[in-house]
Parts: C-alpha cells; structure tokens; sequence
C-alpha cells in the first residue's frame, strides 16, 4: 500500500485508537503458545491463572495430548492468546487482530524491570506501543474483556519502546513534551504526515501508524 493512501486512510478512519485498545490476559482456555526464555515454544490451549503487578505470572499450557504445564510469567519471553471468535461481535476489536500477545520488555515504572507487557502495536516499524497498566486512571486490575470501544485515549498510558532499545511511559499529561523524542527522528514521516508537528493526543495512534510506515526500520 502506498503511503499515500494509508494517510488518507488514517486521516478519514472513525475507530481512532480503536487498534490500541488493550484486551488484556484471557484467563480461560483458549489457543496459543508460550516463548520461554529458553527460546522453547509450547503450544496448546493456553490460559493465565494470575497475574503480579498486571503482569501474567501463572501460565498453564493444555497440550494436545492433555498434558498440563505450568510456567512461571518470569520464565517466558512471549504469550500470544487467540481472541476467541464471539468478542468480535462488540465491534470494538478489529478483525485483523487475531492474538492477544504480551511481550517481555522494561518497564520504566519499576526501575526497568523485565516483565510480561502487552503489546497493541503489529509487528514492525520503528516505534512499538505497549500497554502501561500502572498508568490507567482505573484503580480496578483488568483482564480480558474490561476494555470497551468506550474506553477513552486519554484515560490510557502507553510504554514506548523505540528501536534505539529505549523506553519511555508516554500519556495524555506528557505528550507534548515527548512529542520532539518520539517522532522528531524521522524527517519523512514530519514531511509526509499533515499533522506530524500537532500535539494532538486523540491522533496518537494515528500518528504511530504513519511514522512507522514512514520510516521502516523494524524493531522486529
């Protein structure tokens, strides 16, 4: 696709964000696959039993042959849980996200701890977003099904991991500040994006898809 028409794209959608809306970890039985620090993959039906900090610390994998493993949250480099297929109907969940993954990444709000985050950005591009749970204007803990299309962008938080290997918590409050960090790098997505220079947060997400398409350099 060319990026001329992704911006157009972008600049006419109506679900801003909606690409952004954290899930958070299924805890019933549905398919997927831990990453172990090992880099062994166990696949199966998989759910999280308890999370530390919203983070996912107890894992059980149900392998075909009905075996049940259990993994601890800090022993794993990745969990990726399929949506299962009646979520869908809310409509606040694009068809094109398929998983419901959580990536090991530091954390800046605990002393750049590693822990198991969800991630809301696809794979690729220079700029990946996850969610900052600690930063939500909710006091509650959250898990799949909390987040509703209601959900309003100004009430999240985001951890910004850039392909310099830095991260950084960016939300409504410091957005204006982080804005030179996060996307002054990139001279083609400022030249290209009619509203690069704005520090307009509800255009956050936007904004992310633009620069990662204007400047291709993947993360992984």
């Amino acid at each position: 696709m060319k990026l001329v028409a992704l911006l157009t794209g972008l600049l006419t959608g109506t679900a801003a964000f909606a690409q952004y809306q954290p899930l958070g970890a299924i805890s019933f039985w549905t398919e997927g696959y831990v990453v172990t620090l090992e880099n062994d993959t166990i696949r199966g039906q998989v759910r999280v039993g308890t999370l530390v900090n919203d983070s996912p610390m107890g894992i059980v994998v149900r392998t075909d042959d009905n075996k049940k493993i259990n993994v601890k949250g800090n022993q794993v480099k990745l969990l990726a849980q399929k949506i299962p297929e009646y979520a869908y109907a809310t409509g606040s969940i694009p068809r094109s996200r398929k998983m419901v993954v959580f990536e090991r990444v530091a954390n800046p709000r605990r002393n750049n701890k590693e822990m198991l985050i969800e991630r809301l950005t696809v794979p690729g591009g220079r700029m990946v977003l996850y969610f900052d749970a600690s930063g939500w204007k909710s006091s509650k803990g959250f898990s799949f099904g909390d987040f509703t299309i209601e959900t309003l962008p100004k009430d999240l938080s985001y951890i910004v991991l850039k392909s310099d290997g830095s991260t950084t918590v960016v939300k409504r409050g410091n957005f204006d500040e982080a804005h030179e960090t996060l996307f002054g790098d990139c001279a083609e997505f400022v030249r290209r994006y009619p509203a690069a220079t704005r520090r307009d947060w509800s255009r956050f997400g936007d904004m992310v898809d633009a620069y990662n398409q204007s400047c291709f350099v993947a993360i992984n």
